[in-house]
């Protein structure tokens, strides 16, 4: 028995802000725009999101100041004036961060949360959610989870509620064409590991698993060229798989690199896509001992042998390792085994397993 929802309506393609008119004007007279500080007035998308919005006879207001990583303080200042203001709906543009952050400000226009219970519930119904992606990795556009990083808790926890699926998704990769060679790199290997990591996941279905292949297909054929200047087929085939892969984490979820990686990114400052990619492939030699057909069946999509052939890959994408101390290894393994990451992980993962999984990681 498993069970499948989606709620979020999807338009997919260049120019697909300008086509979704009638489903923006149904949510009301007056939108939030949540964005970073820069990316969406740089890429065209934040113009897109304003000429629709100003044709429609729809006013609006800008809450650009998401960081990477959005704090909790970040987001209740943007439901502060998301309040203040009276709007009816909010509109993410950007990333992961302005996407993750726009959901967590809906809810909280609409609830009186204190910390323990913004990341626990219940909720009621949040304003709705348009989310725009901007970059090719975090699938938030059609995903229940919003990411936060808890300054209180020393480290990033997940909201989670079907209640934040977005209302509208508006993937157009043609804003993702002047994307930085990092960022591009970084983006494509969370989408990857959204990918992997649902298919290994306890969690998984049968109709997850459709999407993960589908996504790590279109991945797969462009890993090795995700360094330079990307042609728009490209950076289109990139956004649709990582809308697979969120796709896929929103019904099997995540598991161990994603628990893992979270204090990498807290404490040591890496990027969340490459704190990933330093995990993956030791988490696939895990994956080699408990779900050898599955992980055979990776490795055939992407065009390697095994995890020490993909091991080697990624060593050359990113070949950036992290300082650990014993220290860091034993709190960073302590606070992953408290994570329900571990529960969801196809092996009988143990703060032995984790421990080793950091110092293979380390310099």
């Amino acid at each position: 028995m498993f069970s499948y929802e989606m709620p979020t309506k999807l338009y997919f393609g260049k120019g697909c802000v300008a086509e979704a008119g009638d489903d923006v004007k149904a949510l009301g007279s007056k939108a939030l725009l949540v964005t970073g500080r820069r990316s969406a007035k740089q890429n065209g998308s934040q113009a897109a999101v304003v000429s629709l919005l100003e044709s429609l006879g729809i006013e609006w207001v800008l809450f650009d100041d998401v960081e990477a990583n959005p704090s909790v303080e970040t987001v209740r200042k943007g439901a502060a004036l998301g309040r203040q203001e009276g709007v009816d709906f909010v509109v993410g543009i950007g990333g992961g961060s302005p996407m993750d952050a726009a959901k967590v400000i809906a809810l909280l226009c609409t609830n009186e949360l204190d910390d323990a219970a913004l990341f626990k519930g219940p909720y009621k119904a949040p304003l709705p959610i348009v989310a725009v992606p901007t970059t090719s990795g975090t699938g938030s556009e059609v995903t229940k989870i919003s990411v936060l990083t808890n300054h209180s808790a020393g480290t990033k926890q997940s909201v989670k509620s079907p209640l934040l699926y977005p209302k509208l998704a508006l993937a157009d990769p043609s804003f993702t064409m002047d994307v930085p060679e990092a960022v591009t790199i970084d983006t494509a290997i969370d989408a990857l590991s959204h990918a992997i990591e649902g298919y290994m996941a306890k969690a998984s279905t049968p109709v997850s698993d459709v999407w993960a292949e589908e996504a790590m297909r279109f991945l797969g054929v462009h890993l090795t060229n995700l360094r330079g200047h990307l042609p728009y087929a490209v950076r289109e085939d990139l956004m649709y798989a990582s809308t697979l892969a969120g796709i896929v984490i929103s019904q099997a979820g995540t598991t161990l690199v994603h628990g893992m990686g979270y204090p990498l990114t807290y404490y040591k400052g890496l990027s969340h896509g490459r704190a990933n990619g330093l995990l993956l492939p030791q988490y696939m030699k895990l994956m080699e001992e408990s779900m050898a057909d599955k992980a055979e069946r990776v490795w055939e999509i992407l065009g390697f042998s095994d995890a020490e052939d993909f091991g080697a890959f990624m060593k050359d994408l990113m070949p950036e390792v992290v300082e650990l101390s014993n220290e860091d290894v034993a709190k960073f393994t302590a606070m992953t085994m408290k994570t329900n990451s571990v529960k969801a992980t196809s092996y009988d993962v143990t703060a032995g397993v984790v421990s080793n999984i950091y110092k293979a990681i380390r310099r």
